[in-house]
């Protein structure tokens, strides 16, 4: 359904009694609309349009009527799908299609993750995409979205590459958002075709060496004599026995633990991914929630690192502590102690086995079948 209706409100006419003619467009039962620039009496508007004699104002909405038709059959034969929204954005534009920019796909993408942040993604996963559009910005500049191609893509990649010198698995991430923008704009009919289509992203493995039961008991029993050295060791230490990243570790509250008879265990969403996991908390993991009364003693995620950081150097431990180290030990360690890949992979809040995978690898096969009291 599709058509254009004009009239002149009474309402809020000038000194002279004119008012400007309002355009109305409905497509599929939306309405839109928009001022035009001529000003007429309203009574007299009303006479001449339902004259039948030509007259201006009959002849100036005709033209304008035949404009705003011919730019939507135009729309439709591109099979660009076409809203109220755009006719009238059309009118006020001077009857001039804007180019829909590349800043444009970014500032709408940003609207959407912003209303998502904390919610469906995570503050760091956020805070990717906009580095990511932020270098994208630095390289291509501002364009018609249309315009963006591949050779933008390889310079974008070139400059994350080599100027940036990310590696590969952070270059990966960069180029997977700002792939997913693309598609997202590909999906609202902003562009015709991804200029990503075309680019093989490889992910980088990350070589993560987790820490051995030995080195992970030497930081568990250390007494730093420091209380935020001890939290910090204990936040560490938790996140390895349950394989909790840091916004999940930040997140975790009392009425999130739940018991089934003797199994005490934690059910939530992940905050990076939205998956459910199902997590049953071993003797360590119960007895540091007791220690706090089931409130970990949680600090910002700049001052843990510097603090593991602390603790690693007192305990002599030459690998980066980190929640991401803290989580490959957990997966590594329950892997190792013969827990089905599938079970792990529930507990990790992984969306499929696939996933849980990456640390399967860290593992000799012979181990991982081996029966081990964790």
């Amino acid at each position: 359904m599709y058509s254009v209706t004009f009239t002149c409100p009474k309402a809020r006419t000038n000194r002279a009694n004119l008012n400007k003619i309002q355009v109305w467009v409905n497509v599929d039962g939306v309405r839109s609309t928009a001022y035009l620039d001529l000003r007429v009496n309203p009574d007299e508007f009303k006479k001449a349009i339902f004259s039948n004699r030509s007259n201006h104002i009959s002849r100036y909405c005709s033209e304008v009527r035949r404009k705003i038709d011919e730019y939507y059959t135009e729309c439709v034969v591109k099979g660009t799908q076409v809203r109220a929204a755009t006719l009238t954005e059309y009118v006020r534009n001077g009857f001039e299609e804007q180019h829909y920019t590349l800043f444009n796909l970014f500032d709408d993408f940003i609207e959407i993750i912003n209303k998502r942040k904390g919610a469906e993604i995570g503050n760091s996963t956020h805070s990717k995409y906009l580095l990511a559009i932020e270098q994208f910005k630095i390289v291509v500049g501002n364009k018609p979205v249309k315009a963006v191609d591949n050779t933008d893509v390889l310079n974008y990649k070139y400059h994350l590459k080599n100027e940036l010198k990310l590696k590969d698995s952070t270059l990966a991430s960069y180029l997977t958002k700002a792939k997913s923008i693309f598609v997202y704009g590909m999906r609202n009919n902003k562009l015709t075709k991804n200029p990503f289509d075309t680019i093989k992203i490889k992910k980088g493995e990350v070589n993560i060496v987790p820490l051995t039961k030995e080195e992970l008991m030497r930081i568990a029993n250390k007494d730093f004599g420091i209380e935020r050295l001890n939290q910090v060791r204990d936040l560490f230490v938790f996140a390895a026995n349950t394989a909790l990243s840091y916004c999940d570790l930040a997140s975790v509250r009392r009425e999130d633990i739940q018991t089934d008879g003797e199994v005490m265990y934690l059910k939530k969403k992940r905050g990076k991914t939205g998956v459910t996991y199902i997590l049953p908390l071993n003797d360590t993991a119960i007895s540091l929630l007791k220690k706090y009364d089931f409130e970990l003693p949680i600090i910002t995620n700049q001052k843990y690192n510097s603090y593991l950081k602390e603790i690693a150097d007192i305990c002599g431990i030459k690998k980066t502590l980190t929640t991401h180290l803290a989580r490959h030990t957990a997966a590594t360690l329950m892997l190792n102690a013969g827990i089905a890949i599938e079970v792990v992979s529930k507990i990790l809040g992984h969306s499929n086995t696939k996933m849980t995978q990456h640390y399967a690898k860290l593992l000799d096969k012979t181990v991982i079948n081996t029966k081990i009291e964790f």
